[in-house]
């Protein structure tokens, strides 16, 4: 299986995985915020802030 975009330019990939818990629905919704960050800040890759916002963003039921 493919990577997604997201996180094959993550510097964080690792971390990226474990906040996943080996789970496909935390995973698209990780992927989703993460993509919504990228969108918003206009920032070409995922960086540190992008993934502590997206991360924030998993508890929060939205």
């Amino acid at each position: 299986m493919r990577s997604h975009a997201v996180r094959t330019s993550s510097d964080g990939d690792a971390t990226y995985s474990r906040a996943a818990h080996g789970n496909f629905r935390n995973w698209a919704r990780l992927t989703a915020h993460t993509l919504t960050a990228l969108n918003r800040t206009g920032r070409p890759r995922v960086d540190q802030e992008v993934l502590r916002w997206a991360f924030s963003r998993l508890g929060s039921g939205t």
